[in-house]
């Protein structure tokens, strides 16, 4: 049953940022929403965990105990949106992207949003002074599928671009902001599958930066929602290991991007993302920054 709450603004960040990454691990709230100096460790959680019982039992938010780690097999608690979370949330934006599948039961691929959040949580508070997240798309909004016309067969074939984020970052106060397409990428990742993604991007940027295909700029706007100007693009593939960016050239290795392509590993991101932990296609032994 429904049960309305006078939400504070944690409350709010929460529904919001749920919306955003679909799971949340209950250390994520604790670190992150909920965040409170003046309390000891102790007190704070048992503060967090009473209001997340209340936003529970009044419909705003749902949890399932899983592994969150992965080959660990002790649970904990994720969150996600319930239904009346998800109406709240569309009245504070106006917008809702939403499977209700995701309430019901966690998908398979809920480590994966764990770990995003974190990575977007990372970049955002890092260096604030100096960097700043100044929009993240969700998977759910980047996904992008447009047509092209074959001029042998005369049909529209259909072309997709499937980021699993985009994160829009500069200066506080410059327009100039760099476009970051996220691909998260785990240990078992295939060549073929990697090598695919980057001829998706590599048709998508074609038309939009080598042939300044404004039509398709424009959708890519209207479906995606951009807030904000972007002057460079990189294409970034997140491991979940340190040795995966290696991995991850080696399987591109010949292959050519049109806009930079950069790979690291998600600790990396954690420890500084802002530094020299990336390698580059184009030169895959060399750290560097972004």
């Amino acid at each position: 049953m429904r049960k309305f709450l006078a939400l504070s603004e944690e409350d709010q960040s929460l529904l919001l940022h749920l919306h955003q990454h679909i799971y949340l691990s209950r250390d994520f709230i604790d670190s992150y929403i909920y965040n409170s100096a003046e309390k000891t460790k102790s007190a704070h959680e048992k503060s967090v965990y009473r209001r997340l019982k209340q936003l529970t039992d009044a419909g705003y938010i749902t949890s399932f105990a899983v592994p969150i780690t992965a080959g660990s097999g002790r649970p904990s608690n994720i969150y996600t949106l319930n239904d009346f979370g998800v109406d709240t949330v569309e009245q504070l934006t106006g917008i809702k992207h939403w499977n209700y599948k995701w309430s019901k039961e966690p998908q398979i691929w809920y480590m994966h949003t764990l770990a995003l959040a974190e990575i977007v949580k990372s970049f955002e508070t890092y260096d604030p002074s100096r960097y700043v997240v100044k929009q993240f798309i969700s998977e759910a909004k980047a996904h992008f599928k447009y047509y092209e016309r074959n001029d042998i067969s005369k049909k529209s074939e259909p072309k997709v671009i499937r980021p699993d984020g985009i994160l829009i970052i500069g200066s506080p106060n410059s327009d100039e902001n760099l476009g970051i397409m996220v691909e998260m990428e785990k240990s078992y990742a295939d060549k073929s599958g990697t090598i695919r993604k980057l001829k998706q991007y590599n048709h998508f940027f074609g038309r939009v930066i080598e042939e300044n295909d404004q039509d398709l700029i424009k959708q890519f706007d209207e479906k995606v929602g951009f807030e904000h100007s972007i002057i460079e693009w990189r294409i970034l593939f997140v491991g979940d290991n340190g040795s995966m960016g290696k991995r991850i050239l080696r399987q591109l290795q010949g292959q050519e991007s049109i806009v930079e392509l950069v790979a690291t590993s998600k600790e990396e991101i954690l420890k500084d993302p802002y530094g020299d932990i990336y390698l580059h296609l184009g030169e895959p032994n060399t750290l560097s920054r972004m």
